[in-house]
């Protein structure tokens, strides 16, 4: 009985770190924060007065926009300092590049207004300059994988191109920028394919760490110069369609995007065609 009078109910507890009795059940189901004791024959759960600094944590954490696994990255550690520090500079890094977006997108935002407001536009979409021309065939070493509901194309490139480098340099081949990606839809699911390249010298050598692929040439393309970093090429794209689609032609195949500046460059300066075959 002694040890009961210093345990918390379910309801105390929840009291205590200002959470639902509901979030609290989660926890334990999760097992980021078990009760101390669960009786028997009620079920009732009870918590040690030690255990609400573990729960004041998560409420810190989850309140900082952390997820249950860095919470449970903290509560897992010996050195839970260390951890705490980890979880918050990523954390901040994640919130840095995340403003630094939205003002991206509140500069795009004024400079539509003002153009509206200046010339009273009725169109819904700025069309930039799109130049239509014929593309030639090249052959690339190349390298692909699947992103998952076409989601983290960023990540899939990021892990692709590392080991594609690697085993073109070791290997002696030879073969010269530009990059060039392209992306092709995987039938009868919601995944994407990307596929990231570097162009092939005059005589094409096979390899386990690469395929050799020859990238027909289009007769008819839309091109679309891009300068900036990856994280405004789907808007770059969007805007070449809708130009696309102004002009009366129809996108058809797989788009590309062929990297002209790249590394050593900070993102914000790479320059990067965007491709799409037309009719």
């Amino acid at each position: 009985m002694e040890r009961d009078s210093i345990m918390y109910t379910i309801g105390e507890f929840a009291a205590l770190g200002h959470v639902s009795v509901r979030m609290l059940r989660h926890y334990d189901a999760i097992g980021l924060l078990r009760p101390a004791e669960v009786d028997p024959f009620s079920g009732y759960r009870r918590y040690d007065p030690a255990q609400l600094e573990h729960l004041l944590r998560v409420v810190e954490l989850r309140d900082l926009g952390c997820s249950l696994d860095d919470a449970a990255s903290v509560l897992g550690t010996d050195d839970t300092s260390a951890a705490l520090i980890a979880v918050l500079a990523r954390r901040r890094s994640e919130l840095r590049e995340a403003i630094d977006q939205e003002r991206a997108r509140l500069a795009r935002i004024e400079r539509r207004l003002t153009a509206l407001e200046r010339n009273n536009l009725v169109s819904d979409l700025i069309t930039p300059a799109v130049e239509y021309r014929r593309i030639e065939e090249v052959t690339v070493y190349a390298a692909s994988g699947v992103a998952p509901g076409g989601e983290d194309v960023s990540g899939l490139v990021d892990r692709l191109l590392p080991p594609l480098l690697d085993a073109l340099q070791t290997s002696g081949v030879e073969f010269h920028e530009p990059g060039v990606f392209w992306y092709e839809n995987v039938a009868g699911t919601d995944d994407l394919r990307v596929w990231v390249s570097w162009i092939a010298g005059a005589s094409a050598q096979t390899n386990p760490a690469w395929e050799v692929v020859t990238l027909p040439a289009i007769e008819r393309a839309a091109v679309l110069p891009y300068r900036g970093d990856m994280a405004g090429i789907g808007r770059a794209w969007n805007e070449l369609t809708s130009a696309i689609l102004a002009d009366g032609a129809e996108p058809i195949g797989a788009c590309r995007e062929v990297y002209l500046e790249s590394e050593p460059l900070p993102q914000s300066e790479w320059l990067t065609e965007l491709i799409q075959q037309v009719r």
